[in-house]
């Protein structure tokens, strides 16, 4: 059980990791950006200590990329092994690379359903079989002694004394059913002393492996989060006059979360629909993104075709579905006018319209060069007017004392590094 679990955690990590690189890969094989490919081997790399090499391939596995710059040019073959397909196409290996074990994840690259090439990420199991070996170990030793003890004590003790043995029983029960066990008294120094002294330390070695597992798996969902990260980060670099928008988004939206009383895990979702909010933008092309004066109306069209898009992305994904609702809607107004499906009211999930709060506001305030930024007063006159129009009126005051209390040059001053992960 104790292999499966493991091999699986890092089958989903190298999978996440794999589907975050492919989709800014794709834009940069589109447009032959070799520099843009090399920086995103090199980042994907430093951000995993685990991560053995990272490669670019075209269709006929020639490497464009590559963390190690001396291999780039020549081919990548594949890795000889175990070799199991999943879906999407995404093949698994398990295998010998330069004599490390590793698990490689090779990830066809589309682009508009047009295959484009490859990404491919090899990931060291020797943390992982390090874990699994001191678990066995430790999981022998301790059935060893349990039985052990238990025959002892069932033998010798289990009809003189029945209240200790009781306890002890019980704390067996509770570390079957995952349950915090604290140390049993000891009463006296006799073989029954003895016996609930070492299931004392039995239960301490069994409750610190049940922790560092835990640890293990929260650093999984980190790694995970850490790549939505990066590919925000690195969408939000494409426009020169939104870097960091999403990450100030974020910080607006959770300050607004906070006066809702959203619990932890809501948050957790919120933050990164708000990272993810404008991912639909990789299809809508620099010349757009990027134009020095208003947009005309096929170009504007283009862009509004963003929040669908994006939905359609994070639809490839099963763990990244949840966050469709906040990218979708972003763009619906409270009066039934917005974009794309017209929702209205209570229609318009509850994420969506906190991030269209927060995206107005970062939007609003941001310089262009057609206009100057607004100022806090003028954006907030501006969304008290909106009110019951294009916001939730409810929201939209809840929002305006969020952003009264807030420094006036927090959130445009921020930068993105530093806050990526408000929470």
């Amino acid at each position: 059980i104790m292999d499966h679990v493991l091999i699986d955690s890092l089958s989903k990590r190298g999978s996440a990791i794999s589907q975050a690189a492919a989709i800014p890969a794709g834009y940069s094989l589109l447009t032959n950006d070799r520099l843009a490919l090399d920086n995103l081997a090199a980042q994907i790399k430093r951000s995993q200590e685990e991560i053995e090499y990272v490669a670019i391939l075209d269709l006929e596995q020639n490497i464009l990329a590559h963390n190690h710059l001396d291999r780039v040019g020549g081919t990548l073959p594949f890795l000889v092994g175990e070799m199991h397909d999943h879906p999407d196409g995404l093949t698994i290996t398990k295998g010998l690379h330069d004599w490390t074990e590793c698990m490689e994840f090779r990830r066809p690259i589309y682009f508009t359903e047009q295959h484009i090439g490859n990404v491919v990420i090899g990931i060291s199991t020797r943390q992982l079989m390090a874990l699994k070996a001191s678990a066995h170990e430790q999981i022998l030793l301790i059935a060893t002694f349990v039985t052990a003890l238990a025959l002892l004590g069932a033998m010798l003790l289990s009809s003189i004394f029945p209240r200790p043995i009781e306890r002890l029983t019980e704390g067996v029960s509770k570390l079957r059913r995952d349950e915090h066990v604290g140390n049993i008294p000891v009463r006296s120094r006799n073989e029954l002393g003895k016996l609930t002294h070492n299931f004392n330390k039995m239960a301490r070695t069994i409750q610190q492996q049940k922790a560092s597992l835990h640890n293990y798996a929260d650093e999984l969902e980190a790694s995970y989060n850490d790549m939505v990260r990066i590919l925000a980060a690195a969408l939000d670099a494409r426009d020169n006059y939104t870097y960091g928008h999403s990450a100030r988004v974020a910080r607006l939206a959770l300050g607004l979360a906070d006066k809702l009383a959203l619990d932890t895990e809501a948050k957790k979702e919120l933050e990164l629909g708000c990272l993810l909010h404008d991912i639909g933008k990789i299809h809508v092309p620099d010349a757009v993104l990027n134009k020095q004066a208003k947009l005309d109306q096929d170009e504007y069209a283009t862009l509004t075709q963003h929040p669908l898009l994006g939905s359609k992305i994070l639809e490839l994904t099963p763990s990244l579905r949840k966050y469709i609702p906040a990218v979708k809607h972003h763009h619906e107004r409270f009066d039934g006018n917005g974009y794309p499906d017209q929702l209205s009211g209570d229609e318009i999930p509850l994420h969506a319209q906190i991030v269209a709060l927060a995206d107005t506001y970062d939007a609003m305030t941001t310089s262009r060069p057609y206009r100057e930024g607004l100022s806090r007063e003028e954006t907030i006159d501006e969304i008290r007017r909106c009110s019951g129009s294009q916001f939730n009126p409810e929201l939209s005051e809840l929002f305006i004392d969020v952003v009264l209390s807030t420094a006036e040059n927090t959130t445009e001053e921020i930068m993105p590094a530093e806050y990526l992960c408000a929470s």
